[in-house]
Formats: C-alpha cells, structure tokens, sequence
C-alpha cells in the first residue's frame, strides 16, 4: 500500500507554498528519540532527503524520489504518514521490510577522551651491563674475564624519536669491540595511521614474502596508533524486535555487551570477540521477560581486512648484512619493496608484495578468504626474474577450528630460478660454526602442518606437527614432532615433547617434566632430556620477578649429564635498576657472574635512573616533595625533593590517567586539579605539570549582605582588581579566590538580579590557610 500525507489540525487545507518541518519520528506508535527535517510541498506531500530517512531508520527507494532527488513519503511503498502540527510529531506506519535496521556497535566507539598524542623533549638511555669472573679455581689465570653491554639510546621530541643502539665488550685491553646495531628516525602520523622511518628498519612483509634489514626510508600504515580501531572483520547479528527489549550478548561465557532495543529491525555490528573460532551467545528479552536466545558461531582472524581498509608498506634503501656482527656491512645495490593488503569485503582480502633493484624484478598477489564459521584460507602466486633467470612461487594455507579441534596447514613452492632481495644480497656464512641450516636462498618446498587433537582427559591437550623442508642448496629437513600436556594434582602439570628428522641432517628428540607451583611465587620444575649431547636431567627451583619494586627472585638450577652444569642466581629490583648476582658451575669450572640492567632518563628539567623504559613514560611534576603519585589508581611513588617523579610503564597512544594524593600538600598550596589524562606518543615521554603553586596569593573569603546573613550559595562573582578572574560563592557564603592583591574589590551578581560590591585586604601567610571572614557586600 501507499501511504497519505494530512495535517491533523486543518486536514482539508494545503500550505499556499513549500515549508520547513521539524518534527518527532513515531514509528508504529513508538517514538525514534529523533527529530526530522521534512518539506511540505504546495499540495501538502511531504518530501525528504535520503540521508535524513535513513537516520531516522526509513528506507529511501528509488520509485518515490522526485526530480530533485527528495522522496516522497506518500510514495514509499508499505508507508503511511499523519502530521500532528500541535505536538509537531510524525506519526509512521510501516513494515519492517520498509525499515533501516537500527545499528548498533557492540564493540563501542573506542576511548572517548579527546587528548591528542603528546611528546615532550627528552632522551633516553636503556643499558644491560654483565661481568663475568674466569675459572675461580684456576690459579693460573685472571680472574676478570671481561664486560660485556648492550646499550639502546633515544632522543625524542614532537617532530619524532631518534634512536641507536649498540653493544660493547670490554676485557683484559681497552674497549676492544663496539658494534652499532640500529640508527633509525621514526615519526607517527596518528591522523593518517602512518609511520615515518628513516636510517635501519625491516621491510614490510606478507606470510608467502621475507622481510630484510635495509638502510634507507620507510613509509608505513600503522594500526597501532589507534589501539581502539579492530581490523579484522567482527561477527554480526540481524534481527527484528517486535516490542521494547533488552539485548545481551556473551562471549566465551562473559556478558560482553548489554543494551535497550526499540520495536523494529535492528543490526548489532562488531561482536566483541577474540581471534579464533568461539560462539558468541544474543539474547533477546522484550518487556514481558521473555526471551530469545541465537548462538552464532564465528571464527575470526587477522589474516583478514575489514572491509575498505587499506594497510601498506614502502621502504627504499641498502640492503644490510651480517647485523649484529659488523656495524656497517650494506650492500651497494640499491633494492626497494611495497606491500599491501586491502579489505574488499569482509570476506576477501587483497594482497600484493613487489620488491627489486639493480637486475631484480620480482612481484606477486594473494587473497585471503574465510572458510565460514571454521577458519581461513589463502593462496598466492608470485614471479622473479634476475639476470636473466626467472622462477616462480606458489603458496596456500589453511586454518581450520572445529569444537575441540584445529590445524594448520601450509605449503609452498619455488619453480626455476626464483629470487627475492635476501637470496642475492645475503653472504653465506661457510665458517667452522656457521649453522648447517642456514641458506640464503629462497626455499624449494616448504611444507608444515600443526594439528591440536582432542583428549578424553580434562585439563589436556595434544599437538601433532609435521614440517618439510628443501632448501636451495637441496638438503632437506624432515621433522616430525609430538607434544602432550595434562593439568594434574594441585595445579601442577606434566609436559614432554618430542621430534624426529627424517631429513639429511638426522637427529632425534625428547623433552618431558613436571611443573609444581609451591606456593609464594616459587615453583619447581624437574624434566628429562635427551638429545645429540646425550641424557640429562634438568631440576629448576626458582621464585618469579614481579614488576613492583622491591622485588626478590632467586632460582637455583641443575643439569646432570656428561658435563653437569649447575647455578644459583639473585635478583633484585630497585626503584633505579634491576641487579642480579650469580654463581656458574660447568663441569670442572666455576664462575661468578653479576648483570645490572636500568635506564637514564634525561626529561622534564630532571636526570631520572630507573629500571628499563621500552615504551612511554611520564615525568610528573607537583612542586612539591614527598607527594604520592599514582598511574591508574596503583601506586607509583613520592615526588623527590624537587617535587617530580617518573612514571614508567604507560602505553603509547592510549589514554593515561595521572593522580596526585593531595593530603601531603602544605596547607597553603593552590591545585587545579589532582588528575591529569595524558597520551604519550610511541617510545616518548610526556611531563605532566600538575601545576601546584605553593606560594599562592589566594583566600578563603567570607561575603555577608548588610545584615550580616551569609550571601546565596551559586552566585557568580568578579574580581576587579588584578588580573581579574570569576568565582562560585559556596555554602555558608564562603568562595575560593586567586591572584589576590594587598587590596582587592570584586562584585557579585545576586539572585534578584542585583549587584553588589565588596573591598577586602589580604596579606598570604606562609604554611597557613587565609581566611577572611565576613566581608561586607552591600
């Protein structure tokens, strides 16, 4: 049917021309909570745009759109319309099918704080120093063997962070050995989720490609900057409610997600689940309390794009060798890559990898496609052609989850002469302790399947892999491998591992033990291990770190075999570094050992030493000594004697929330606000200025009326002298002035729409609380 347009109040009289309505939205007698933009034209149809039905869950369809590209409302087929001018409502029938199914985010719009990352000036020096002794039973030698450390420097500011790393050894001669790792300058965009790098990075890469070291310029989408945005395709749930309800959703046997549903279709996007297959549980409950139950299997994975995202890799630069051993080992040739990956739909994504440089050319695509509710598959294919040779490679996986059930399987070719940036930049290494297993080229056939198989026993689970591998050079390694693992008495658990290579290099493994938790952070563990070396049995007792300061662990350790080895270590960690001390027995030698790991800080006008600062830290600032800080309600520590502390541990591009225990501030000092939220930018550190000033010249003043009555609680007042500024009178007529002068007038806006006038003096003394009392406002 076809619905009719009339005004309630003069239903036989039309508007002489076109007019602008805004009205409430009723749909089958139930209110949108939305307000509509409509047009009644000269013979009184009502007309709209498509994106103002579509908000207030209309659907707009071809057929009833005029030459304007509005839409007739009486033209929407199973619509009808009623205007109620008094109440400015519209009142809508209509079939669902003539609906936009209400949408509905379980997932939630991400952190609402609005703080834009921040990144202060500062830098940053992470260090690992170990000492070892030589034999501490051999007479015959020295006892210093040497020191050995690994460094990793950062310089950062608003414009990006500047990074280097480095190791150096040091023994019986001056610093004999110093060997750059890293130097690199990297800047995020979290706008365009783009990252900026400049001197070493990695190139990016696709499961069927291998990533290299190069030197050079990096250009990279970077999904990490907004921890709130999810990737992957999520689950979704349609449906209709035919009275008001509440909807429920549980996943892994967690309510997840709660909320009210108006009469009507609906659409609840983004489930919130995890990567894997699983169910999530909807229940639906109207408002006589029945109820709806759908379980809707999903599997979900980052192999897969959601639908018109883009993620994408360029770099350009030197290819690198030998990292880790020589400091400045490039290749001359210069090689570049770009990599992407694009959601087409939900359930097809996009791969592309190209790469090459001086005689390289190589390229390829790939897809990537759920396998319904079970996994994901993938397949791609790529070329190369290098001096005049060309190969070919073709890779597929799988990933399938059935109840109890999963596996993994993968398998890849090369044909011809197939060649990618590390088989022809990458040096062999054919010395004496060079791995048998290591060939630069691309492998000839790579196959490997993972399969996790049910138990009849609780608290168990058994892995079966198998892993074929050819190399360029033709050797090949065949390995098969079995694990096993059951939870037993008192949480303790039993695990053993075992593998088999049928290929050219032979071997075989084994490993199984038992883990039991004593209590107090301590467990022991106790396993069997047998392999090329022999037997041995394996006993660890050890006590866990924690990550609090003030933290002991110790951990005393023992391998009896053909050569015994057998330690015992201490550690503590202190609020400025991570120390730990212990003694090495290896067959007929023993040694001494200590290893001291911390970080400088340099940041917030303050040198700070503290335990290792991988990711973004804080420098508060209270100006004010021995004040208790606190980074998401844990306690962190006092401020120094300069009033400031560093916070470590925050998380880059996240919301962190800073409070200060304002209890232990003098009496007399004048604080905005005890709780900042702050949003460090990547590997950076932010000072957060609680901008505490303990010298105010600030009092609480009392204002009476000319009778002495305090004045009204909620009137605004002025200050006109100095720099001025506003204030809330308070209770008992008592409000909180700043900024104040030895003479001081302000005025006062009264409720009956008066104004008076006040004058007081005021003179700060020092450790107490100023207050003046009953000044006069008339």
């Amino acid at each position: 049917m076809r619905g009719t347009s009339s005004a309630a109040a003069e239903p036989n009289v039309s508007p002489a021309a076109p007019r602008d309505l805004y009205l409430e939205v009723y749909i089958n007698d139930v209110s949108t909570g939305l307000i509509g933009k409509f047009t009644q034209l000269a013979d009184g149809t009502l007309v709209a745009t498509v994106e103002e039905l579509r908000e207030v869950g209309l659907r707009a369809t071809d057929s009833a759109r005029t030459a304007e590209g509005l839409v007739r409302l009486d033209a929407l087929p199973n619509v009808g319309v009623r205007i109620d001018e008094p109440t400015q409502r519209l009142f809508v029938t209509s079939t669902d099918e003539a609906r936009v199914p209400r949408s509905i985010d379980a997932g939630g719009a991400g952190s609402t704080v609005d703080v834009k990352p921040q990144s202060s000036f500062g830098a940053v020096l992470n260090y690992s120093l170990l000492a070892s002794t030589n034999s501490l039973v051999d007479q015959n030698v020295k006892l210093f063997q040497g020191l050995a450390g690994s460094y990793d420097a950062r310089l950062f500011s608003p414009f990006g962070t500047i990074s280097q790393s480095f190791t150096t050894n040091y023994s019986n001669s001056p610093w004999d050995r110093f060997t750059r790792l890293n130097t690199s300058w990297s800047y995020s965009d979290p706008e365009s989720l783009i990252t900026y790098r400049g001197g070493d990075l990695i190139s990016g890469g696709l499961p069927w490609t291998r990533p290299v070291y190069l030197g050079g310029f990096q250009v990279q989408r970077n999904f990490a900057l907004r921890p709130d945005l999810v990737t992957m395709p999520l689950p979704s749930f349609s449906g209709t409610a035919a009275v008001p309800s509440t909807v429920e959703i549980y996943s892994h046997n967690t309510r997840a997600y709660s909320g009210d549903l108006a009469p009507g279709p609906f659409r609840i996007d983004n489930l919130p689940v995890t990567a894997g297959a699983g169910e999530a549980r909807v229940v639906l409950r109207d408002s006589l309390g029945q109820e709806t139950v759908a379980d809707l299997p999903f599997y979900a994975s980052s192999r897969l794009l959601r639908e018109g995202l883009l993620d994408f890799s360029t770099e350009l630069g030197y290819p690198r060798r030998n990292f880790g051993i020589e400091s400045d080992d490039y290749d001359g040739r210069l090689m570049g890559a770009a990599t992407a990956r694009y959601g087409l739909t939900d359930w097809l994504t996009l791969e592309g990898h190209v790469e090459g440089g001086t005689d390289l050319h190589n390229g390829g695509l790939g897809v990537a496609f759920p396998l319904g509710s079970f996994g994901v598959g993938s397949f791609a294919a790529a070329a190369s052609e290098y001096n005049g040779e060309t190969g070919s490679l073709i890779n597929a996986s799988l990933e399938l989850q059935l109840e109890r059930w999963s596996l993994f399987g993968r398998t890849q070719r090369t044909f011809g002469q197939y060649e990618d940036i590390g088989s022809i930049t990458a040096i062999p290494n054919t010395g004496r302790n060079a791995p048998k297993s290591f060939h630069a080229g691309v492998p000839r056939t790579l196959d490997q399947v993972t399969l996790s198989v049910p138990t009849p026993f609780e608290a168990s689970s058994l892995s079966l892999l198998f892993t074929n591998l050819e190399y360029a050079n033709g050797d090949t390694s065949r390995i098969a491998g079995i694990s096993y693992s059951q939870q037993l008495f008192e949480r303790s658990t039993f695990f053993s591992t075992g593998f088999k290579d049928f290929g050219s290099h032979g071997g075989f493994g084994l490993f199984a033990g038992i883990s039991v938790p004593l209590g107090g952070d301590i467990s022991a563990t106790t396993a069997l291990d047998h392999g090329r070396n022999g037997t041995r049995l394996v006993t660890d007792v050890a006590r866990s770190e924690r990550l609090e300061n003030g933290s002991v662990a110790w951990r005393l350790h023992s391998s009896e075999g053909t050569t015994p080895d057998r330690s015992v270590a201490v550690s503590y960690r202190a609020p400025v570094a991570r120390m730990e001390v212990g003694v090495q027995q290896i067959g007929q030698g023993l040694r001494a050992t200590g290893q001291l790991d911390g970080a400088l800080v340099l940041a917030g006008g303050g040198v700070f030493a503290s335990n290792r600062i991988d990711d973004a830290f804080a420098v508060v600032d209270v100006g004010a000594p021995n004040v208790e800080v606190l980074h998401q309600n844990r306690h962190v520590g006092k401020t120094d004697r300069h009033g400031r502390i560093l916070v470590p541990g925050l998380n880059a591009y996240e919301p962190n929330t800073i409070s200060i225990d304002p209890s232990n501030l003098p009496v007399d000092t004048d604080i905005a606000s005890t709780t900042q939220v702050v949003v460090p930018a990547d590997r950076s550190g932010v000072v957060a200025d609680f901008g505490v000033d303990t010298s105010p010249s600030a009092a609480l003043v009392r204002f009476v009326d000319g009778r002495g009555n305090p004045l009204e609680a909620g009137v605004q007042g002025h200050l006109l002298t100095g720099s001025g500024g506003e204030f809330v009178i308070g209770y008992d007529g008592e409000a909180y002035l700043r900024q104040l002068l030895a003479q001081n007038a302000v005025e006062i806006d009264r409720l009956d729409g008066t104004t008076c006038s006040a004058r007081f003096e005021f003179q700060a003394v020092r450790g107490q609380q100023v207050v003046v009392e009953d000044v006069p406002c008339v």
